[in-house]
């Protein structure tokens, strides 16, 4: 029979309860950096609101369909397919077409931080000349003052997104709240100004963007 002191045992147990407090500290960590996005843009809404109490609101643009008048389609039948293959979708799907062809204008244009040319583009002055051109409403210019332009306009849950609501992303752990913006189409799919593809249109339930994705706003009174 072997003899154990109480005081090997008491220590023996310090040692386990070491051991159990390190493996949840970090399990905390993990779940508190999976949580640290959601978090820190809580805290950010809430202080930018107390900020903006005395701002004048935003007056949202109504964003109707727009049809072609007769003779004067902004679309070929043949890029109207080509977008209906791109987003998956039939082509009667493709009813606002002066918002795809904003975006056939800059299809393929490269990505360029600070860009706001057809020679290089990013993505907050795609999406701001998108929304110049399609909808006639003026943007600001960095995807951080258009995530803070209508914080009552926000939303998270993708289920309720529609053609034209702003999406937005934080695509590295150091950038701030946001660093990243598209406009939501159809079927699951934006189109943004990528680096290193430039402009395109992309699957948004790609594991990528739904790891970056931060929230969406409603930025139009879509109709």
């Amino acid at each position: 029979m072997v003899y154990v002191s109480k005081s090997t045992i008491h220590s023996m147990k310090l040692k386990l309860v070491f051991i159990l407090v390190i493996v949840l500290s970090i399990s905390c960590s993990r779940k508190t950096l999976q949580n640290e996005d959601y978090s820190y843009y809580k805290r950010e809404m809430e202080k930018y609101k107390r900020q903006s109490e005395n701002k004048k609101p935003v007056q949202k643009t109504t964003a109707k369909v727009i049809k072609k008048p007769t003779g004067m389609g902004y679309l070929s039948a043949e890029e109207k397919k080509k977008f209906a293959q791109l987003l998956q979708v039939s082509e009667e799907s493709i009813q606002n077409e002066k918002l795809y062809a904003a975006i056939k204008e800059w299809l393929g244009t490269p990505y360029d931080w600070g860009g706001e040319s057809k020679n290089g583009v990013d993505c907050s002055a795609y999406v701001q000349a998108i929304y110049r051109k399609a909808y006639g409403s003026e943007l600001p210019r960095t995807s951080i003052q258009q995530f803070y332009l209508d914080p009552e306009s926000h939303f998270k849950n993708q289920k309720y997104l529609k053609e034209g609501d702003l999406l937005f992303f934080r695509l590295r752990n150091e950038d701030r709240v946001v660093s990243h913006v598209g406009i939501y189409l159809q079927n699951g799919k934006f189109t943004g100004s990528n680096s290193p593809h430039g402009v395109e249109i992309v699957d948004l339930n790609n594991p990528y963007w739904q790891d970056k994705y931060v929230a969406s706003a409603r930025l139009l009174n879509i109709q």
